[in-house]
Formats: C-alpha cells, sequence, structure tokens
C-alpha cells in the first residue's frame, strides 16, 4: 500500500484557519444542523463558487476522472467547487514529471519517503535545483513560474495504483490529514497531473485568487448523509495519525475504521461532547479513537475539525448511524445521519 505524504503547506493554511476504496459519494448538500439555541448569532451568507466552466481535459482523461471526483466530493460537504486553472495544471505536470525522474524506485537518486532537511517537509514536495526537470523548490515557486498569480499554492500527492484518477482522489478522503486539506474552505483553483507510470502518481495543486468562504452555521461531514459504497478503513499517511499503528504492515486495514469527519467555520472553535458510530439496528456504539486539535499527536488538525476513527474495520455492506453532539463556538449543536459501507 502506497503512503501517502501530507504537504506542510496545507497544513499550514489549515492551522491558520483559512491527506483505497471506492467511495460513492452523495452529491446533494449536506442536511443543516440542529438549530441553534435562542439568542445564537444571526447567520452570515458564504460566498461558494456552486458551478465551474467544464473542464478541458481531455475525454476520460484521468484529470478529468480526477478533477470531477475532487469537487464531487467537496460539494457533499457543503463546500465550494474549484475550477481548473491552466497554469496549476501546468505546475502539477511539470512536478509529475520530476517526481518520476528522480525516484530511486525509477533508477533516480530521490528517495521521496524522506524529509527535506532544509525546510523540514517531506521530499515529495521540494524540488533540487541540481537535478533533472527542476521548475523550482516549492510548490508556490513551481506554480508562479507556469504564470499563476494567485497568493496561496498548496499540493497533495497520491496514487491511483491503476484504477484511476477517481481511485486516487479516494485514498485522499481515506485518510485523516489529508481529507482535512481537501476541506480548505478559501480556495477556489486546480490543477492535476495524472502520470502512467504504474504506481499511478497524481499531483494535485490547489490555489486561490480572491477566497471562497462558507456561511456562519457552516456544519460539514463525511461520509455524507446516506452516502453508499464507503471504505472499511483509513488508508495509510504520513505522517501517521495514529503513532500505535505500523503504516508498513496490515495494522491500517485491521485495526481503523473509515474516518468520520465534522468540520465548522475555519476560525471557530469546534468542542467535542459524544462523538458515536453505532451500526444500525444495534444499541452498543464501537469503539472508535476521537482526534481533535487537542489532541492530535501531530498537531496538523485545526480547532474547526473532529475525527472519529473505529479501532476496527467497518463490516461490507452495513449501515452505520454517527451521532455528534458538541459546541460551535460555545452553542450547542447536534448532529446524526447514516451511511452503508461497500460490499
Amino acid at each position: 500500500m502506497k503512503k501517502l505524504i501530507l504537504t506542510t503547506a496545507v497544513v499550514s493554511v489549515v492551522l491558520s484557519g483559512c491527506g483505497g476504496g471506492g467511495s460513492a459519494a452523495n452529491p446533494s448538500a449536506v442536511s443543516p444542523a440542529t438549530p441553534a439555541t435562542p439568542g445564537a448569532p444571526a447567520v452570515t451568507p458564504g460566498d461558494t463558487q456552486t458551478s465551474v466552466p467544464p473542464f478541458s481535459y481531455a475525454s476520460k482523461s484521468e484529470e478529468g476522472a480526477f478533477a470531477t471526483a475532487l469537487n464531487d466530493f467537496r460539494k457533499s460537504v457543503g463546500l465550494g467547487l474549484l475550477a481548473q486553472d491552466t497554469s496549476l495544471d501546468a505546475a502539477a505536470a511539470n512536478h509529475l514529471s520530476y517526481l518520476l525522474v528522480n525516484d530511486k524506485n525509477n533508477g533516480g537518486t530521490v528517495d521521496f519517503n524522506a524529509i527535506d532537511a532544509s525546510t523540514g517537509r517531506s521530499a515529495l514536495h521540494i524540488e533540487n535545483a541540481n537535478l533533472p526537470k527542476f521548475t523550482g523548490i516549492q510548490e508556490q515557486d513551481r506554480s508562479k513560474v507556469t504564470g499563476y498569480t494567485g497568493t496561496y499554492t498548496g499540493e497533495e500527492v497520491t496514487f491511483g495504483g491503476g484504477h484511476g484518477g477517481a481511485a486516487a482522489l479516494s485514498t485522499l478522503t481515506q485518510t485523516v490529514y489529508h481529507r482535512a486539506g481537501l476541506m480548505l474552505q478559501n480556495v477556489r483553483e486546480l490543477g492535476i497531473a495524472v502520470g502512467a507510470d504504474r504506481s499511478q502518481t497524481a499531483v494535485l495543486e490547489m490555489g486561490l485568487k480572491t477566497a471562497q468562504s462558507v456561511s456562519s452555521d457552516y456544519v460539514g461531514v463525511y461520509p455524507s448523509p446516506d452516502q453508499i459504497g464507503v471504505p472499511l478503513h483509513a488508508y495509510v499517511e504520513s505522517p501517521n495519525p495514529f503513532p500505535e499503528l505500523s503504516t508498513s504492515n496490515s495494522d491500517f486495514p485491521t485495526k481503523t475504521a473509515f474516518p468520520i469527519s465534522v468540520s465548522i467555520v475555519s476560525g471557530n472553535t469546534l468542542a467535542v461532547s459524544s462523538f458515536t458510530i453505532t451500526q444500525v439496528g444495534q444499541n452498543t456504539p464501537l469503539s472508535t479513537r476521537v482526534m481533535t486539535r487537542s489532541n492530535d499527536p501531530n498537531a496538523y488538525l485545526d480547532r474547526n475539525v473532529a475525527f472519529a476513527i473505529g479501532n476496527a474495520p467497518f463490516q461490507p455492506g452495513t449501515a452505520y448511524r454517527v451521532k455528534f453532539v458538541g459546541t460551535n463556538n460555545g452553542i450547542a449543536f447536534s448532529k446524526e445521519w447514516t451511511f452503508t459501507t461497500q460490499n
């Protein structure tokens, strides 16, 4: 199982308030949260992209499949869609070329699982000016080279494993940190490149020229209400959100369930009173880990998101009910919904 390496550039935006199986996301908008108690602040409308121009990727391309799956995911959690930006496409393609030619597994000299000493980031996101296909040290540098004029560029890299662009996106949604990166609320543009290598390496660039925003009462959950085909377990990533588990053996497939997330407006504080997952028809909740900013072992999560991850994989073809009770900046709310796993 390929290990995902999380870009710290994406994480920095998450922290400042602005990451498998085939998940079949329900593209409908998330259902509203339980109404706030009397005296709650008036709702401030959001500014989200609810539609974007058609992608110009080649028909049936893996880039088009990835981009479509990404926007389906963002829509399912109530976030704005991302528009294609050809300069970000070019930056993604350039970095993909660099990764493929310099990977030690392909005859190159770089161990992309290592940490770059000068930046403290994964080598997967850092280019060396002395190596072939260099276009910029970090993604912000590389996007400027291709003409992107936005104020921010963040990057995620994943692998389709021969199953295509949509499957590559699904591996990201099957994680904790990488999913959090996909749920940045302010980004507007995307660029994608998917390789023809055996691992089907995929590079995603996300950027913003002007920020999107969600409404002040926003609550996003994933899996979305009534979603079907939910994978059974979490996907390996680096940093490892579960230090007690190994990313190099069968720990993730046997000791985790697909992560369940609840998020609110970036900058707000989500406090958890209870967060349970129960098989429909049963009364006893599953044994789970609840992760928030306060107990995140890598200090990557922002204070506006919480994850519940089972300590064993979900059963196939089974319906589960999630119950969340907590506060949004001190205002009580609850959320309850169901989803069904893949067969």
